[in-house]
């Protein structure tokens, strides 16, 4: 049970981590001036990632939130059994652990965002070279 809690915990905060590539949504333009590489096919992988994380973030903080409401059930009908009984508070911990690394990560990216200057949607001016007319 401990290794299975101590695997839910390692994923979720992986999924916490990737909040910060779901939310920053950086758009890079890749010009297609002669000289330049099309970057087409790169910008529809980031969009499909980026889809991808948008829809597994939410899916995450709902998991995390039911197996709270899970091991707070079982700690309720396991009154009488003390192990039982641990085997829940460790289940709720994990689980509010869980919860607090992917909010407070995700505050700290929007907070990051804002002092920077980059929201969401926010676009990040790609330095070059200018090149007379």
């Amino acid at each position: 049970m401990k290794k299975a809690l101590q695997r839910i915990s390692v994923a979720v905060g992986v999924m916490a981590t990737s909040v910060s590539l779901a939310f920053a949504q950086i758009t890079i333009g890749i010009g297609t001036q002669q000289g330049q590489v099309n970057g087409g096919a790169l910008l529809q992988l980031l969009s499909l990632a980026q889809e991808i994380m948008s829809r597994l973030v939410p899916f995450a903080v709902t998991l995390a939130v039911l197996a709270f409401f899970w091991f707070l059930i079982k700690f309720i009908f396991k009154s009488g059994d003390a192990t039982g009984r641990a085997d829940s508070l460790k289940g709720m911990g994990f689980s509010i652990l869980a919860l607090f690394v992917m909010v407070s990560i995700w505050g700290i990216i929007g907070l990051l965002g804002s002092i920077v200057g980059v929201g969401q949607g926010g676009n990040i001016p790609i330095p070059g070279v200018p090149r007379p007319n």
